[in-house]
């Protein structure tokens, strides 16, 4: 493996929201850009040029253009996004011609894959299926499945088993342990406006009823007796945010709870405030959420779903949340228990060993070059 590898990493919403696969590709980039044998770039949709990252021009999906042209072709903002960005990344392409194009944007690597030959550089394209989507994958070269219940339902619909490579996301770890002493989290939560008296429970994710379940979380809180924890949501706020607030307003009480959308680089300090990470979804593509919260010391409550039991092993507290009552009777065990500081460290620690970017840069490498192993005539 001597080839130095050009890799163009493309995000559109990188710099413009935070969720999962757009974090992903930010700490991708930072984690794996200065591994030997690799070439890296980063192709965002906004934010500063910096080495190796570049500004995509596009229609953000958070503006006011995108949902208009969005009702004339009958799609959505985020897919205008995609596809606004398109010619600008074709001339990149031209330029720089790289080896492989690594996207999680599905409609930008559709259009990757229906023009290459008229854009004349033999890429190939590797789709990180962070999200997940279902097989055919007919509309690209090589698959990165995150996670191995994703990569078993492709090769069962008879998809090549070349094809589809097992390597999870990774995940910057600070080094040393996740311990701060008591005067410092009250100093955080004092910082933060949260409350110094009551344990803190922290869910991350979109805030609404559809997928991440913030409504279930809010209710499985709630029914927990007095003095309950205080319960932080942290995330993507849209129209479908409000009734998630008023939810909450009316069964914990305006002093009960904090709903708010942050920059990424401050979430950090809201798990060293929260004593416990808890998250609604049946589901998850991955759910790099729980690798943060580990990080940072926290029990994971979850649902009981073979992602979650890949990703959180002997760490998870894993429970049938499609069940009424499941979440918060979880909750009540672990407030009964003490959480040992050896506890915290062995989390941050499993973190390390299997998700660290240290752990795994090797496999992201070698995935690149098996992409390279066949060529494709274009």
């Amino acid at each position: 493996m001597n080839k130095t590898i050009k890799v163009y990493l493309a995000c559109t919403g990188v710099g413009i929201i935070n969720r999962g696969i757009e974090t992903f590709a930010r700490e991708c980039f930072n984690g794996l850009h200065s591994t030997e044998g690799l070439q890296i770039e980063l192709f965002k949709g906004a934010g500063d040029e910096k080495l190796d990252e570049h500004r995509l021009w596009n229609l953000p999906r958070n503006g006011k253009l995108a949902p208009f042209l969005g009702k004339f072709i009958r799609r959505n903002r985020y897919v205008v996004e995609q596809l606004s960005s398109f010619i600008p990344f074709v001339s990149h392409i031209k330029k720089g011609k790289p080896d492989i194009i690594f996207y999680s944007d599905s409609n930008l690597g559709f259009q990757l894959y229906w023009w290459r030959k008229q854009i004349g550089i033999p890429y190939q394209l590797l789709f990180s299926n962070g999200g997940p989507c279902n097989p055919p994958f007919t509309r690209t070269d090589y698959v990165q499945q995150v996670a191995p219940f994703y990569r078993e339902l492709a090769l069962k619909a008879g998809e090549p088993p070349s094809k589809h490579f097992l390597v999870p996301y990774g995940i910057n770890v600070p080094d040393g342990d996740p311990l701060l002493n008591h005067e410092e989290r009250q100093n955080i939560k004092q910082q933060l406006g949260l409350p110094s008296d009551r344990p803190i429970a922290i869910s991350v994710g979109w805030i609404s009823a559809t997928h991440k379940r913030m409504d279930y979380v809010v209710d499985e809180v709630a029914a927990l007796p007095e003095p309950r924890p205080y319960l932080v949501m942290l995330g993507y706020m849209d129209a479908n945010s409000p009734p998630i607030i008023d939810l909450a307003s009316q069964k914990l009480g305006k002093d009960g709870f904090t709903a708010r959308s942050v920059p990424y680089e401050q979430v950090a300090k809201y798990y060293q405030a929260a004593d416990i990470f808890v998250l609604g979804s049946l589901k998850e593509g991955f759910g790099r959420v729980y690798l943060e919260a580990m990080i940072h010391g926290l029990p994971c409550i979850v649902n009981d779903h073979p992602v979650m039991r890949y990703v959180l092993a002997e760490q998870g507290i894993f429970a049938d949340l499609s069940k009424s009552g499941a979440m918060s009777q979880a909750l009540a065990d672990l407030l009964e228990r003490s959480q040992s500081v050896d506890n915290r460290i062995e989390r941050r620690e499993f973190v390390r060993k299997n998700f660290s970017w240290q752990s795994l840069a090797p496999s992201y490498l070698q995935m690149f070059h098996d992409c390279l192993a066949h060529n494709i005539n274009v």
